[in-house]
């Protein structure tokens, strides 16, 4: 111990003396010579070549082009050394920077841990001077890299942080050379934390203009305040020479009390529990409170602001495990509230999947709520998708989809459809195996996207086509009515409660049937499962059967598996189930769906519900079962060919009542050759064979007035009424009058269409109408009664009732106003049943009378004419609801204007989205019902900007109508009226009709009998009636069996639609079927032999 305190106060002696002789002003007088000497070693130079350079600037255009000098390459070299363009720059910015950070730390903590500015210690026991010697290194090396790179040496040596290692750098050398350690001027390391936006730039941390400006201001006041501290430290600490230096603080003060002076003096409020005791302490605080307030009033109000403004949504997207998709595009309140209803319906399974959506914008205020009730499944993000930087913020390579939203009421929709392509090359340039669901408004549009090298449909890349989907569905209501509300219930997800729908009310009594028939089979939808292998080897209409009979399902297609082509088989006339094959299904849930998988021939055979249908322990093999289904299916397919024979023979040895033999017509057999020869003489088709085409005619050639319209013969043809100025946006009709011109309807049963409108815009719409046979036009107004008689829309077979007009900002609901107008106009309209023995003028003359038509001595006849109307906002469908009162609120698909077939909503597609990233094999089967055969030949064909074009009659073109299509076959008088009459189940009817004739019945178009009408039932409390209800109420046709005589709110023919029903169903002889229907089969074939 005593040793130990002897060297201990020898140590202390040794130090004393040596801290006599202070040496602070050497430390500084040797970093300034330094830097002068440097200075002038650049300098000189400089100024004896100056007249020389000036001399070759003079003559820089006469010299030729030389190969760089050598200094020049290691100019360039140590260039590329330290920029941020390349690895290696970036790595030596970032490692000097850190340097410098741990040169800080080092100094902080010297400051700490010895209690004055110089102490007398060996360099080897001193590990934070060892340290600080080796960063220093470090430093000169980087120094020099610096100075060879730069080009201006003069202005390199004044620049700050050249000063800053001009003033650390040497006084470590000394430091290490004295056994002297001296904390000095290492404080101005902290100004080198001004380089930060830099570094941060340079790793990718920062990008934005917003945030590089953040940062640059937040590191500026930082490294002022900390050099400002490190200078009051040293002053204070060190005292005035003029003083002998004993002036110091005392007691001693640390570094972290001058920072937190620092920053008490900027702020202005001077506690005074430390304040400077020295001169130079005193000067310097002066000049420091004018700065900072300065620097305090610029700065800190910017900094707010930056913050304040700084994007809530821009940071990046982590994945939790989950599956996730992004969705982009028109993201706004009401567009995503929509979606998100849909995407997270409960009837759908357990969606286990998190939305991300990348926008533009920020969300407003309800758009925000929306987002935080959503915040568990549910993240926003700001940015673009035409930027990859975004895209790779929300980890598009990672998503399992990516879906691309459409601004249903854009003015200019061909410009909204180019900016989402655009997004989704954007996207496929990032990741091109990330699978994209884009909406497009135009159907032409829909070719751009087979330019995109990235999209593959087998990787399930999917367009919604708006107008080209919703105008199908019209066009197929126009052959089959109703049929709009069957495949438009497949695309919504509803499940309404039955217990509620069905409550009956006090004031209208009980519920009415149409509900509950309605009700019960609108949640339907389409869904994909595998085949069980029971079904290999069977024909499809013998696996259709069994699917319905025994396990309730309604199978409609066979898709084939990817590898296999990927092929959609709707209904197919003599296709074999392979191994493997998919179903698609029309059913209430995915657990339904799964019977078609679970299903087998030795274990349910004598099963009495389909619930019993569970997976079974049955351990065959496929193989034996394509073995044993291939020999039954052929037994099946000789008996049911055998039948038909039978069939045949019986039929046509049936005599009429005057004796002669009456030739009753049956499905098409080996006849129909011949029919089909003489239709190739009369009709072409396009060069694809899917559409009837005709040599392209000009719009006044098919241009009639009034007068024309009302001496032509017009009848169960197709009356178009469109809303439309000059320059609103297109529709594309040609959407329309496809599907109504598709090949596999025979030539002679084409519809004949007749467009009312403004003939301007009809112009623009002609260019891709110009090619299609059997149309007219006539200018004018669906408004007016005069034109619409023209037209004889008492006769038309649908009046489709469309508007163009791009809804207003101030009250954008009226945009259906002129649609919901004429809707009730044709309503109210009333006609007159011609009597034969007028001539043609009588008959038009008594046709256009108004006037003569209240005065008939019978009085004119109400007529029911079919109508379907496109609404932009669905909620209008109230106003053509007469037989119940709806709130604002209400849904679409419950009221009964849609349940009958008579309304459709633009937003009514925004489900397929969702339909289509869950099953994508949903939209290729809708697209394939509604479209009449569009194929991607056919796409590439119309993507050229010509239309259509016609083809030569080939057998490849002829074998392109034998596909099916879309047929309503009304029971009573068909082949099927003695199964309706004897109220079979509809379970006999599908049976019968998939068997015998190869139909598939998908549905039943009902007839309403006595519908609740809540607003009649108001009126008829009042105290009288007015003129035109006693009109109307005297107009009312017979008496439909099982109706109210005393009920005036009956329409004779008004029907529900009944998707899919319950196989136990018992039918009406009222009912119609939807059917689907091959090419070979007329529908005027099923009528009863007579």
């Amino acid at each position: 111990m005593a040793v130990n305190e002897t060297a201990q106060v020898i140590l202390k002696e040794l130090s004393d003396k040596c801290m006599q002789d202070r040496q602070a002003g050497f430390y500084v007088a040797v970093s300034g010579a330094t830097f002068f000497a440097a200075l002038i070693i650049v300098l000189v130079p400089r100024i004896l070549s100056a007249p020389c350079v000036a001399r070759k600037q003079k003559n820089i255009d006469e010299k030729l082009l030389v190969e760089p000098s050598m200094y020049i390459n290691v100019q360039n070299w140590a260039g590329d050394l330290i920029s941020g363009n390349t690895t290696t720059g970036r790595i030596l910015v970032v490692f000097t920077f850190v340097c410098s950070i741990v040169a800080m730390g080092l100094y902080i903590y010297d400051t700490h841990e010895f209690l004055d500015l110089e102490r007398c210690v060996n360099w080897k026991d001193a590990i934070t001077l060892q340290i600080d010697f080796a960063l220093s290194i470090v430093f000169i090396f980087y120094f020099i890299i610096r100075f060879i790179a730069t080009d201006d040496k003069v202005m390199f040596m004044i620049s700050l942080e050249s000063l800053v290692d001009f003033f650390t750098i040497p006084p470590v050398y000394l430091s290490v050379y004295y056994d002297r350690a001296w904390l000095g001027l290492r404080f101005l390391r902290a100004l080198i934390f001004m380089n930060l936006p830099d570094v941060l730039v340079y790793v990718r941390v920062i990008n934005l203009s917003s945030e590089i400006r953040l940062t640059k201001l937040c590191s500026i006041f930082l490294a002022s305040v900390m050099a400002c501290a490190g200078l009051c430290f040293f002053l204070e600490n060190s005292g005035d020479p003029w003083r002998n230096y004993e002036n110091r603080h005392d007691p001693y003060l640390g570094y972290g009390d001058c920072l937190y002076y620092m920053f008490i003096t900027m702020s202005t409020v001077g506690y005074g529990d430390i304040f400077c005791v020295t001169d130079w302490g005193r000067i310097f605080i002066i000049f420091y409170v004018c700065q900072a307030l300065v620097m305090f009033a610029n700065f800190l109000p910017e900094i707010v602001q930056l913050v304040g403004n700084r994007p809530r949504f821009a940071g990046e997207y982590e994945p939790d495990g989950r599956q996730f998709i992004v969705v982009a595009g028109n993201v706004n309140y009401e567009s995503v509230q929509t979606f998100l209803g849909d995407f997270f319906h409960p009837a759908r399974d357990d969606v286990d999947v998190e939305v991300v959506f990348l926008n533009k914008l920020e969300p407003d205020l309800e758009f925000e709520g929306l987002l935080k009730r959503e915040h568990t499944r549910v993240q926003y993000f700001k940015g673009s998708m035409l930027n990859a930087y975004d895209l790779q913020r929300v980890r598009c390579n990672q998503a399992a989809a990516c879906l691309v939203l459409a601004n249903k009421f854009s003015e200019e929709p061909d410009v909204e459809d180019a900016a989402n392509i655009m997004r989704v090359i954007s996207l496929k340039n990032y990741c091109e195996d990330t699978r994209v669901i884009i909406q497009l408004m135009m159907y032409h549009n829909k070719g751009y996207l087979l330019n995109i090298p990235g999209w593959d449909w087998r990787r399930d890349d999917q367009a919604v086509c708006l107008n080209e989907l919703k105008l199908g569905f019209i066009a197929q209501s126009c052959l089959a009515p109703g049929f709009s509300t069957l495949v438009s219930n497949l695309v919504i997800i509803s499940s309404p409660d039955l217990n509620e729908v069905l409550r009956p009310s006090s004031h209208a009594g009980d519920v009415p049937k149409w509900k509950r028939d309605y009700f019960t089979a609108c949640n339907k939808v389409i869904l994909a499962e595998t085949l069980s292998p029971t079904f290999v080897g069977l024909q499809f209409k013998q696996v259709a059967e069994i699917c319905y009979t025994q396990l309730n399902l309604l199978l409609l297609a066979i898709e084939a598996r990817k590898y296999e082509g990927g092929e959609i088989y709707i209904n197919p006339k003599d296709k074999v189930i392979n191994p493997n094959a998919i179903g698609l299904f029309m059913t209430d849930s995915a657990d339904s769906a799964k019977r078609a998988w679970f299903y087998c021939r030795k274990c349910h055979a004598n099963i009495k519900s389909e619930t019993e249908v569970t997976k079974c322990d049955c351990k065959r093999t496929a193989v034996r079962h394509l073995e044993k289904g291939g020999r039954s299916g052929t037994i099946h397919r000789r008996k049911n060919k055998h039948n038909i024979v039978e069939e045949i023979l019986d039929f046509e040895g049936e005599e009429t009542a005057d004796g002669t033999k009456k030739r009753n017509k049956l499905p098409r057999t080996a006849t129909s050759i011949d029919v089909d020869g003489v239709e190739q003489s009369k009709m072409q088709y396009d060069s694809t064979g899917m559409y009837h085409w005709c040599p392209s005619r000009g719009i006044e050639e098919c241009l009639m007035d009034r007068q024309d319209a009302a001496m032509t013969v017009l009848q169960d043809h197709v009356i178009v009424a469109v809303f439309a100025n000059d320059d609103s946006p297109l529709i594309g009709l040609r959407n329309l009058v496809m599907p109504l011109r598709a090949s596999n309807i025979h030539f002679n049963e084409l519809l004949q269409v007749v467009i009312v409108g403004n003939v301007d815009y009809l112009r623009r719409e002609w260019r891709l109408l110009q090619n299609l046979p059997k149309i007219n036009v006539l200018n004018g107004s669906p408004l007016s009664r005069a034109d619409l008689r023209a037209v004889k829309v008492d006769m038309c077979r649908m009046c489709v009732i469309l508007s163009a007009k791009i809804p207003s900002r101030i009250e954008p609901v009226l945009a259906d106003k002129e649609v919901i107008l004429t809707a009730l106009n044709v309503k109210a309209m009333t006609f007159v049943d011609e009597d034969d023995s007028l001539d043609e003028s009588d008959k038009l003359n008594r046709r256009n009378s108004i006037l003569g038509d209240l005065m008939e001595a019978e009085g004119p006849v109400s007529r029911a004419v079919p109508i379907i109307v496109d609404l932009a906002f669905s909620t209008n469908v109230r106003f053509l609801d007469d037989h119940e009162l709806h709130l604002d609120d209400v849904e679409l698909y419950k009221t009964l204007p849609y349940a009958a077939g008579q309304a459709l909503a633009r937003g009514i597609l925004d489900s397929l989205m969702s339909t289509t990233y869950f099953n994508a094999s949903a939209l290729r089967l809708i697209r394939s019902w509604v479209t009449g055969g569009a194929t991607i030949e056919l796409e590439l064909a119309l993507a050229e900007g010509a239309g259509l074009r016609g083809g030569y009659t080939t057998p490849s073109t002829l074998k392109s109508r034998d596909r099916f299509r879309v047929a309503q076959v009304a029971l009573q008088g068909s082949v099927f009226s003695k199964i309706a009459e004897e109220g079979y189940p509809f379970g006999v009817l599908f049976a019968e009709a998939s068997s015998k004739y190869g139909m598939l019945c998908i549905g039943i178009y009902r007839l309403v009998v006595n519908p609740r009408a809540s607003l009649e039932a108001c009126e008829s409390d009042s105290d009288s009636d007015s003129d035109m209800t006693r009109v109307k109420k005297k107009r009312r046709p017979a008496q439909v069996k099982g109706e109210d005589p005393g009920d005036t709110t009956h329409d004779a023919s008004l029907r529900i639609v009944i998707s899919a029903p319950n196989k136990n169903m018992p039918l009406e002889v009222s009912d119609m079927a939807f059917m689907l229907v091959q090419y070979q089969l007329p529908v005027e074939d099923l009528r009863a032999p007579q």
